[in-house]
């Protein structure tokens, strides 16, 4: 039974929908609910499902359904969504049923895909998009994450993991009450890895236990078999790694490189040569017959996680995948045991920011607590929108974590005290810090990155931010961020109106870099502060562009190559650039 905390989260969050409803009609229930519970998830750290595209695929004559999926090249991992939303007073209970009912929709689809069934389908339409992306990445695809997403609440129930041809298939269900653990800071009921390294793995590892009486967590040193550590990250893939700040990065960069030479040319030097990794746990077990004085055998370990050395670990599983003897590589290993379980987090940021590390980890991957944040955080609090008459009441409401806002209206003591909250404070007028890095950076010209997603826009955001490209937080700059985002969402109404179909997205961004880069002159951040709407002159440019912009999508470089993935690319920027300075060179002629 859910309490009664739980339950309000489940209204408040009823009532977002219908909010974002009506903000981006015309977008359905279901798809509002998708975009926001995802907004949460990808907030609270749960990387699989960053920057999925979400549809709204169903074939129930042949129990098929599918709403949204993203690849990880770094895990070589595919997502896929599966949703239930219903609008009822109060939550339901979904059981195992209708679980197993909903989740093997999705593995249908998944396993459809590896036959022709598809190939007469309309080519725009949202399922033939996902058949097309997943073909592309099937042989690249090891792990098949299929995760149902519900307001309702669920019973204690997840499907083993299964297996399709090359590839693990495992399952996840967030329901409201874990919805609301990741939003609360509660105690989540997420599912912890446990691995156990006798009975599956059949191994232990002996590691020195560290002298010293700490409260606060128990420090283990010493060296795990680059085999083994290669077939723990095959068996439980990305659930390893979820702390890693840079779990989302590609490992590409020059010292992964050498990873792979040394590994490949030197392997009993690898050691050496690497810094090794930084784990933490909750828990572990070990065997006290095989313990000897400081050194303890390890057979089980709960929460396990990589917080530092996930590149490292990538690349010995990629040469273990690729059959090079890994006998001889032996890994450096450091294991704390966090014992205060309301410090975790904090211990886990800061042995991510602290450890030494192969590739230089900027200050902009602990992003949620940077210091530029917190600072835009104060100021969306104490900077008033203008009034016309008598003293600003009204702000917007920067969310430096996601939540906040719900959290902020929790706490008001009384139903007056809610409703004078939302008056001020309306959740249209509230911002995410991904959503607000994406209208700036758009605007600033690069509408390519942007169309990558919000998670990966943001990384790149923040490393602009740690080398100063973009200006220290004032209430300029915090006014300039919001003129930006209202600019982003009158141009996303404009585009709407004009129904264009497919796209909308990549065509707000696109816009919004024409309007930085030609149109700069027009566009007056204290004009659109004050009036919080932009200028008929400036909504008739939008609309000029929308139309450019919607031909250069229909003349890609290459014919027939997917709209979608082409305005990731950084050429597609550059011929837009140049189709519009010739349509204006033309023009003026």
């Amino acid at each position: 039974m859910l309490n009664e905390k739980i339950l309000d989260f489940y209204r408040e969050f009823q009532d977002e929908v219908l909010d974002y409803v009506k903000e981006h009609a015309p977008i359905s229930k279901n798809a509002a609910f998708k975009t926001l519970f995802l907004s949460y998830l990808t907030e609270s750290g749960e990387s699989l499902v960053s920057d999925c595209t979400l549809i709204d695929f169903k074939r129930d004559g042949e129990n098929m359904k599918l709403d949204g999926y993203a690849f990880s090249e770094y895990f070589h991992s595919l997502t896929l969504l599966v949703s239930k939303y219903q609008a009822k007073q109060l939550p339901e209970k979904v059981k195992k049923t209708e679980i197993d009912k909903l989740l093997k929709k999705v593995l249908k689809f998944y396993k459809t895909c590896g036959t022709d069934s598809f190939d007469a389908m309309e080519e725009s339409s949202d399922g033939y998009q996902a058949y097309e992306f997943i073909k592309a990445h099937k042989t690249d695809i090891e792990t098949v994450n299929i995760i149902l997403l519900t307001n309702d609440e669920t019973i204690q129930y997840i499907p083993n993991d299964t297996r399709h041809g090359k590839a693990t298939v495992r399952f996840d269900i967030w329901d409201i009450e874990r919805l609301y653990q990741s939003v609360f800071g509660g105690d989540a009921l997420e599912h912890r890895l446990v691995v156990k390294l006798r009975k599956k793995y059949g191994a232990s590892l002996p590691l020195i236990k560290v002298r010293g009486d700490n409260e606060i967590y128990d420090c283990y040193i010493g060296v795990i078999s680059g085999k083994l550590l290669a077939r723990i990250y095959e068996a439980e893939g990305q659930d390893l790694i979820q702390k890693n700040v840079r779990s989302f990065l590609q490992a590409t960069g020059k010292v992964n490189k050498g990873i792979k030479a040394s590994l490949t040319s030197e392997p009993q030097m690898f050691m050496a040569y690497n810094n090794g990794i930084s784990t933490v746990a909750d828990s572990i077990e070990f065997d006290e017959d095989q313990n000897s004085g400081d050194v303890v055998n390890i057979t089980e370990i709960t929460g396990w996680q990589i917080v530092n050395g996930g590149q490292t670990t990538a690349s010995i599983y990629n040469a273990y995948k690729s059959k090079l003897p890994l006998d001889q590589v032996n890994v450096q290993i450091k294991l704390s045991v966090i014992k205060k379980k309301d410090q975790a987090e904090d211990i886990i940021h800061n042995i991510s920011k602290y450890a030494n590390s192969q590739n230089k980890i900027n200050m902009s991957d602990f992003n949620a607590n940077d210091a530029y944040h917190v600072k835009i955080e104060r100021l969306s609090r104490v900077t008033p929108i203008p009034a016309a008459k008598g003293k600003s009441t009204d702000y917007w409401f920067y969310e430096r974590a996601r939540g906040q806002y719900l959290v902020e209206l929790s706490r008001q003591p009384t139903a007056a005290a809610k409703r004078e909250f939302k008056s001020r404070c309306p959740k249209s007028r509230c911002i995410s810090k991904t959503v607000a890095a994406k209208c700036v950076m758009a605007y600033q010209g690069y509408p390519y990155i942007v169309s990558k997603g919000l998670e990966t826009n943001f990384v790149y955001f923040s490393d602009m931010v740690s080398k100063g490209e973009f200006p220290e937080p004032s209430e300029q700059s915090y006014i300039d961020m919001i003129s930006k985002v209202i600019l982003f969402n009158s141009c996303d109404e404009i585009i709407k109106n004009l129904k264009f179909g497919g796209f909308k997205a990549q065509q707000n961004y696109y816009i919004m870099a024409l309007l930085g880069k030609y149109y700069s002159n027009l566009i007056d951040p204290q004009e659109i502060w004050k009036k919080q709407i932009i200028n008929p002159k400036t909504a008739k440019v939008i609309e000029n562009l929308a139309y450019i912009v919607w031909e250069h999508f229909q003349k890609p470089i290459v014919p027939g190559v997917n709209i979608g993935q082409w305005c990731k690319k950084e050429d597609c920027w550059e011929l837009l650039q140049s189709r519009f300075e010739a349509k204006m060179k033309k023009k003026d002629n």
